[in-house]
Order: structure tokens, then C-alpha cells, then sequence
């Protein structure tokens, strides 16, 4: 017989846990101590306890990390299909407590799926990541103010700044390798990138922080998802062409010797050239035109 489950919904704050379940209702606080009570208060609950959150601003990334070391099931939702939820059920209204009650009504109607380890590793190593990042555009920024710097203090101070950045992005970049080697799907994955002429361990760990999907997506579904898929957009395609004629008919045309000049090495440019000749025409005889004729496009 399958065991019921039962769903906690829990709203996190910078510095308060709402947790709702039924009628009772508990308010703890967002660090240690709060995260050990609520997992006691979950342990002692005879019921398997599936505990339903969303995020919010990273303040949900040790409570969470916490509830899958204590083996407590924990499922993270999208905010949007939450408030969207609540609004098909008529609760318009919005507090700490209230959403800790939507959430928990959300778990019982939806049933989300839970976390799994390699998704906490996942959310582990884009935190590692992030902060690499920060520190290289930290480093950009302190070695470019140091250059304009005229007093020798202050410059030593910002060679003592840059050395200490410096050692934290080398930390930074010996824990992302440990974190990579320690999960048997993520050194997979970065073998196979690794493996690509031009793709070394840097960028294959930033592909795998931001981009979890792959191994899961084909070659389309990746470019769509990255964004340099090419979807045709017809809104789009008539902004271009309006932006296009005012630009024609109001800027003045440009000398067309460099155009001719490159017709001898670039023999599939010659066929532009009658286009061209008309449009300058055009734009010397009625230079105010806006319903000028645009040069055929191929």
C-alpha cells in the first residue's frame, strides 16, 4: 500500500520560516537553530512529510541543503505558478502565513516533483560559479582603478587588493574541480565537453553551471534554449523594415567608391551594384522622400 504523503508548505524570508500544515501553523527563524526545529518537528510526524517552498532570493539555499541532509523530502516551485494558483482559487490576499498556506494547498493539488542530489549539486556548483564570476569582474575593476591611481598608499593597498582576489578565484576554481570530480554526472559531462576542440576546464564547468539541461536536449532545443535559435518573427521583420526606409530616407547616402572597389575581390557584390545606383538617384533627385523605394534585397 502506498504511503500517504503529507504536505508542508513553508514561506522563507530573509530571516523568518513560515511553515503551514492543516490548521497549525509555525513561525521559526531562517538559520541553524530554526532549520534543526523544523526538522525535528518533521521527524516526529508519523506521516512521510514532503515539505513545498519557492524561491526567494537564494535565503531558501540553506534550508534546503539542510532538509536533503536530514533525508526530508523538499520540492522548489516557481513563484508564478504558485501566485496563479492562489488567484484560481480566489485568495487574492498575500502574507507570510497565507502564502505558507497556499503553498501547502499548491503540494496537495499539483504534487510536485522533489529534489533530487544531482539537482542540489547542480545548485551547488552555479552558486560556485556566480561567485567566480563576481570575483573576476571585482578583479577587472580593482586593476583598472588601480591604473589611475597617483598616491603610492593607495596603490599598494590596491596591489594588496588584487593578490588577495586573485588567491580567491585560484580557491574558487580548485573548488569547482572538486565539486565537478565528486559527482559522477558532472565529470561525465565534462569529459565529453572537454573533449571538443576549443572547450578547456573553464568553460565547461560554466556551461555545466548554467546550462543543466545538457545531455538531455538535442542540438535545436539547445540553440532555442541558449537564444541564438533563428525563430522567424514577423513583428519583428516589419520593425527592421520600418527602421530600415526611415533610415534610407533621411540619411544622406554615402560616396560609392568604397562599394565599387570592393566589386573586384568580391565578385558576388557586383550584382548589389544597380540597386545601389538606384537608390543613390533616387536620394540626390527627392532627398525627403519617405516613400523612397528601398534598394532590392536579395
Amino acid at each position: 500500500m502506498k504511503e500517504e504523503v503529507v504536505y508542508l508548505g513553508v514561506d522563507v524570508a530573509k530571516a523568518y520560516l513560515d511553515a503551514a500544515m492543516g490548521n497549525e501553523k509555525r513561525r521559526l527563524a531562517n538559520d541553524g537553530t530554526g532549520h534543526r526545529q523544523l526538522i525535528n518537528w518533521i521527524k516526529q510526524m508519523e506521516a512521510q512529510v514532503q515539505v513545498i517552498c519557492e524561491p526567494s532570493g537564494g535565503y531558501e539555499r540553506m534550508l534546503i541543503q539542510g532538509l536533503v541532509g536530514a533525508q526530508v523530502k523538499v520540492s522548489l516551485v516557481q513563484a508564478n505558478r504558485v501566485r496563479q494558483f492562489a488567484r484560481a482559487a480566489g485568495i487574492l490576499a498575500k502574507t507570510d502565513s497565507i502564502d505558507a498556506e497556499v503553498l501547502c494547498a499548491f503540494g496537495q493539488a499539483m504534487r510536485p516533483q522533489t529534489l533530487t542530489a544531482s539537482k542540489l549539486q547542480q545548485e551547488q556548483l552555479r552558486e560556485l560559479e556566480s561567485q567566480r564570476r563576481h570575483l573576476s569582474r571585482l578583479l577587472v575593476m580593482e586593476q583598472n582603478r588601480g591604473a589611475r591611481v597617483g598616491d603610492s598608499s593607495v596603490r599598494r593597498l590596491n596591489r594588496r587588493l588584487i593578490k588577495q582576489i586573485q588567491k580567491q578565484i585560484e580557491r574558487i576554481d580548485l573548488l569547482i574541480n572538486e565539486h565537478i570530480a565528486g559527482s559522477q554526472e558532472l565529470s561525465a559531462k565534462a569529459h565529453k565537453l572537454t573533449a571538443i576542440s576549443g572547450v578547456g576546464p573553464r568553460t565547461a564547468a560554466l556551461l555545466l553551471a548554467q546550462m543543466p539541461e545538457l545531455g538531455q536536449l538535442n542540438r535545436r532545443e539547445v540553440a532555442a534554449l541558449v537564444g541564438v535559435a533563428p525563430f522567424k518573427s514577423r513583428q519583428r521583420e516589419m520593425a527592421r523594415q520600418a527602421s530600415y526606409l526611415w533610415r534610407s530616407s533621411l540619411c544622406p547616402p554615402r560616396p560609392l567608391h568604397g562599394r565599387f572597389s570592393s566589386c573586384s575581390t568580391q565578385p558576388n557584390l557586383a550584382r548589389f551594384l544597380p540597386a545601389i545606383a538606384r537608390r543613390r538617384q533616387t536620394s540626390q533627385t527627392c532627398p525627403n522622400r519617405h516613400d523612397a523605394k528601398t534598394p532590392d534585397r536579395p
